[in-house]
């Protein structure tokens, strides 16, 4: 029988995946490996993991649910249970009016939670991570003549130094120093565009708070243009959806560990009706044999 005293919540991003327990990032990966993250759960509670809840992308079809739902079972996950990253979301925000820009690696999403339902949901999916890794490749191979390398290979270097870049003001490479300045100048139109959406957002809904999150959420000057806009209401949240998986899986592991107390407590009262039946059996031989 699978053990329920913890449940981890997950969130299964396009380029990496984040593992949280009540409300806590434990970990994070550059990719979707559900085995590696249950490995990780137990190095962090030293103890066997079973449960988990996966929030997925709302667009995911039946199909690819039941894709994951496979693959976390074939991973050791007895016990599986999917939200949206919507429904999580609302969760770590604990159902207040928000405006959240989840910028991710195939598209980024602008939903208005209010009310403890979506108002309004706009998704932009020509701004994200994975086109400005197609354009920063584009240009790395136009600075450098290369024609002749793969462009799988040199998309992925592109996302390297693209996340390299976040971190750091520049990288050499071939001999060459690549600037954050470099990287900034192909995606500041992009980022402008997706930030006057959300400044028309913001203005008609007049939400409590601006929250940023997901993998582009690091890029610099993807902070630096949104905070603009909404001043000093916005809040960098990189696990938000992680957190509110962590928060579903924490209320499931409640529920268990009710419903064991439901189950001792009437075990009891079993217990103590059987002792009483005992008690008044011996009580009525003993009055027999005083009357003999």
């Amino acid at each position: 029988m699978a053990n329920l005293n913890v449940c981890v919540g997950i969130d299964a991003g396009s380029n990496t995946s984040k593992l949280a327990y009540d409300s806590k990032l434990i970990a994070e990966l550059k990719n979707f490996d559900l085995l590696k993250l249950r490995e990780e759960s137990e190095i962090y509670f030293d103890e066997p993991v079973f449960s988990c809840v996966v929030a997925l992308p709302d667009s995911y079809s039946r199909r690819q649910r039941d894709d994951v739902i496979f693959s976390a079972k074939k991973s050791g996950f007895k016990n599986v249970n999917i939200i949206t990253a919507h429904e999580a979301i609302n969760l770590a925000l604990n159902y207040e009016r928000a405006l959240v820009y989840d910028f991710g690696a195939s598209r980024s999403e602008l939903t208005v939670f209010g009310d403890n339902e979506i108002l309004e949901n706009v998704i932009i999916n020509d701004v994200c991570g994975n086109e400005f890794d197609r354009a920063f490749s584009e240009w790395l191979s136009e600075r450098f003549t290369l024609n002749l390398i793969d462009k799988k290979v040199l998309l992925e270097k592109a996302r390297e130094i693209k996340i390299f870049l976040s971190e750091n003001d520049y990288v050499t490479w071939r001999d060459v120093n690549i600037t954050r300045d470099d990287l900034e100048r192909l995606i500041h139109f992009t980022v402008k565009r997706a930030a006057h959406v959300a400044k028309r957002l913001m203005r008609v809904y007049n939400p409590e708070s601006f929250i940023l999150t997901g993998g582009c959420s690091r890029i610099p000057l993807v902070r630096k243009i949104f905070t603009q806009v909404v001043k000093d209401n916005i809040e960098i949240n990189e696990s938000l959806i992680a957190n509110g998986a962590s928060i579903k899986a924490l209320s499931l592991t409640a529920g268990d560990k009710a419903s064991e107390r439901f189950d001792t407590a009437a075990k009891i009262r079993e217990l103590r009706g059987n002792l009483l039946e005992l008690e008044e059996l011996l009580t009525r031989k003993q009055k027999d044999r005083a009357c003999r």
